[in-house]
């Protein structure tokens, strides 16, 4: 019957720990989110503070702040997230407490039964005659074993006692340390709140300024498509040549590829440090509620000055001019990488380069002071969305 019961406590204390430890790791996953928004939402305040000299509201501003306040959602639905699960493991340390002291007087009642026990028995335990007094040598060798195991199964539901009181102080610690958490949490999350709406008024403020710019804006618009138009062309007509050249000549390195797609989702960003302003596809225009700009890539805004960084081992694949500013293709293989809106550039067709080599000078605008850089992945003749190539 006691071996029954430890059995019985020894599994609830495990069905709990392990609890915990899940709840522990959703935490900390969870923490590690909330330090990366928290980065972004640093480097785009960075980057808006140089902005704010301008006396020119700029579309590129208006997307900067517009993905800071994306960012501001995000950590604030990751605060929430945190402070579901610390308060579901708060409100489970209550009976988790209430079952271990159930079982903690428990295990002390039959620990002062078997000290009754004990007691009565105590000339016979300690004394030889208990053993030598014996009908024969079975029944001498039993009662030695007797005494032995009672004086184990003692000491074995002492040291359950003693486990017990430890796992109700460390549930106990547990629980104060996370009311603090939730406290801090909740001050936290509600500074973020007051810092969202005074993005999203400033942004407001600044769509209303465009507004009256609105014959500018879609002159700005046609042109920026028009651009866009012709560059996608370029490219694919680019593209098409090289898979039609190295199929040919039976070049392509599909180690080079294999390695590639092997690294989806873990490749290193094209810049330093950034934020992405205009997401890959459909990206509803900040002030022209009618008009949709499709995008072949992603726009990562960065700091002036910011070098645009080879993701993976390849060989540039060409270099053209736009007219305003310089591309630079790599081939990975099938796949290409794209990095548009350079100025000065350091490689040429050809060249051999390496993850984290530097490809050119991301263009600042004059007009926005903003330095963003365009970045495309290819697979084949299919351009695919960045972000899920990237870690």
């Amino acid at each position: 019957m006691i071996k029954r019961f430890t059995y019985l406590m020894l599994l609830i204390l495990m069905f709990f720990s392990i609890n915990m430890i899940c709840n522990a790791q959703s935490v900390n996953e969870l923490e590690k989110q909330v330090n990366k928004l928290q980065s972004d939402i640093k480097t785009s305040q960075s980057l808006l503070k140089k902005t704010s000299k301008n006396k020119e509201t700029t579309l590129k501003e208006v997307e900067l702040l517009q993905a800071q306040i994306k960012k501001r959602d995000d950590l604030i639905k990751t605060y929430e997230q945190q402070l579901a699960i610390l308060n579901k493991e708060t409100r489970g340390y209550k009976n988790d407490v209430a079952r271990l002291q159930n079982e903690l007087d428990k295990n002390r009642q039959e620990y002062a039964d078997l000290l009754v026990i004990h007691y009565r028995n105590r000339n016979n335990l300690n004394n030889l005659l208990f053993i030598f007094s014996s009908e024969d040598f079975n029944q001498a060798i039993r009662r030695m074993r007797y005494i032995q195991q009672f004086n184990d199964l003692l000491k074995h539901k002492m040291k359950e006692i003693d486990v017990t009181k430890t796992d109700i102080k460390k549930r106990i610690e547990k629980n104060e340390a996370d009311k603090k958490r939730i406290e801090k949490l909740n001050a936290v999350q509600k500074k973020e709140r007051d810092d969202l709406n005074k993005d999203k008024n400033v942004l407001n403020d600044k769509v209303a300024k465009l507004k009256k710019q609105e014959k500018t804006i879609k002159k700005e618009i046609e042109q920026k498509q028009k651009e866009t138009k012709d560059l996608q062309a370029r490219i694919k007509k680019i593209i098409s040549e090289e898979v039609a050249k190295n199929r040919a000549n039976a070049t392509v390195d599909t180690k080079l590829s294999a390695n590639f797609e092997g690294n989806k989702g873990k490749l290193p960003w094209p810049v330093a440090s950034g934020v992405v302003t205009k997401k890959y596809g459909n990206n509803p225009h900040p002030t022209q509620s009618k008009v949709v700009v499709f995008n072949n890539g992603i726009d990562i805004s960065t700091e002036q000055g910011a070098n645009a960084l080879c993701v993976f081992d390849g060989q540039v694949s060409t270099v053209f001019n736009t007219g305003s500013t310089n591309v630079v293709m790599v081939r990975h293989g099938l796949y290409f990488t794209l990095y548009a809106n350079l100025d000065k550039v350091f490689v040429k067709s050809g060249d051999k380069v390496k993850t984290g080599e530097k490809l050119g000078l991301i263009h600042t605008g004059a007009n926005d002071n903003i330095t963003t850089l365009h970045f495309e992945v290819w697979n084949d003749k299919n351009n695919t969305n960045p972000e899920m190539w990237l870690k």
